[in-house]
């Protein structure tokens, strides 16, 4: 797939509810990784996992959690408001299994010389993976590469990828997860994430 460098990829940041279309920033994947790991979505995060009834815990995530478009900036949150891809694309892993189980999906990922990962961390839901690679949009399209992803995950893991995922304005909300994974180079910035 793609080898990873200091590339300076940038996405939308959106503020919640998730019916908010307009975007509030410009985030870095450093500026995700502080996020992620940082207390901004603890409270939510908490909440939601105690809610047992799938609409009502889909209803709440809408409204409580902040979200990035990984795959690009946007003037408006759909595909028809993309204005700059950033050459990433987040893969979804629905109903992982226990905190164990996603630990080992997400150390297999990491690992996989086949991936350039640059984030992974626990879905909202708990239950969860969200991973983002780099691709390389001089190869291939967002779709193409989303298509390719799926059938290695399928083959390789198997694992199904969420099919929405191959929409290039695919909204991914925001957890608190400490444990989340960030490719090194991130590890070695000092930024101070501004959301």
């Amino acid at each position: 797939m793609t080898k990873g460098n200091n590339k300076d990829f940038s996405f939308s940041f959106f503020r919640a509810p998730v019916t908010n279309k307009k975007p509030n920033g410009v985030m870095t994947v450093s500026e995700a990784y502080q996020y992620i790991t940082s207390m901004a979505a603890l409270e939510h995060t908490h909440a939601l996992r105690t809610i047992s009834n799938h609409d009502e815990a889909r209803a709440y995530k809408g409204k409580h959690f902040d979200y990035a478009t990984f795959s690009g900036t946007f003037s408006y949150g759909s595909d028809n408001g993309l204005l700059k891809h950033s050459s990433l694309l987040c893969l979804d892993f629905d109903h992982v299994g226990s905190p164990a189980d996603i630990a080992e999906l997400k150390q297999h990922i990491v690992k996989d010389s086949n991936l350039t990962t640059w984030l992974a961390f626990t879905s909202p839901s708990g239950d969860g993976l969200k991973v983002v690679v780099e691709i390389d949009l001089s190869k291939c399209d967002h779709r193409t590469w989303f298509n390719a992803f799926r059938n290695y995950f399928h083959k390789m893991y198997q694992r199904e990828v969420d099919s929405q995922c191959a929409n290039v304005s695919r909204a991914c909300y925001l957890p608190h997860d400490a444990l989340c994974y960030a490719h090194p180079v991130i590890l070695k910035e000092k930024n101070v994430c501004k959301f």
